[in-house]
């Protein structure tokens, strides 16, 4: 168990980019660290201005990712018959992956790093549901932005107004679907 080279292992996520952006031929595309970051201090402001757990919210969304340094970064598709690699498939490959990255750590570390990616899986907080939702916000920020060079990026959309549940970040979304759609 070494810190060090949980660190090197994980800082590869920097150089990990984002496959839904590569698919849709994005040039120079964000990183899953880049987005990491970015969820990392949603989930502080909005868990604060929605009283919850702000500290739980920030780890949720700084470890929610860490498994795909091992099993690659498998964008989520719409529709089943979409994935490239079945969910249940996606699901088993980065729980393998974060089983091997928390393998670097210290068993009591390895294991509250290991229930928070299980809570955000499955939502098993108020503080996971609204990380969850804010993943996908994230995500259509982010393809809002690159709208304004690409083409092809209401599916980005799609999943947003599909999956984001907490009506605060509902509004959010909305307003930035409002602001992709004019552009259309």
């Amino acid at each position: 168990m070494n810190l060090l080279d949980f660190a090197k292992k994980v800082s590869e996520l920097k150089d990990l980019k984002r496959t839904g952006w590569v698919q849709r031929g994005v040039r120079d595309p964000e990183s899953v660290a880049d987005h990491s970051f970015m969820l990392a201090i949603l989930a502080y402001v909005y868990s604060k201005k929605l009283g919850l757990d702000s500290s739980k919210a920030v780890k949720l969304a700084l470890i929610h990712d860490i498994c795909e340094v091992y099993s690659g970064d498998i964008a989520d598709k719409i529709r089943d018959e979409d994935q490239v690699v079945p969910n249940s498939k996606k699901r088993e490959l980065e729980e393998q992956g974060l089983k091997k990255i928390v393998s670097f750590l210290p068993e009591d570390l390895a294991k509250e790093i290991y229930d928070l990616w299980e809570d955000f899986e499955y939502r098993k907080s108020k503080e996971a549901e609204l990380v969850k939702d804010l993943d996908k916000l994230e995500m259509c920020m982010q393809a809002l932005k690159y709208s304004e060079k690409h083409e092809d990026l209401e599916e980005f959309f799609e999943d947003g107004k599909l999956n984001i549940k907490t009506p605060e970040i509902k509004k959010v979304f909305e307003k930035i679907f409002k602001e992709f759609d004019s552009r259309g």
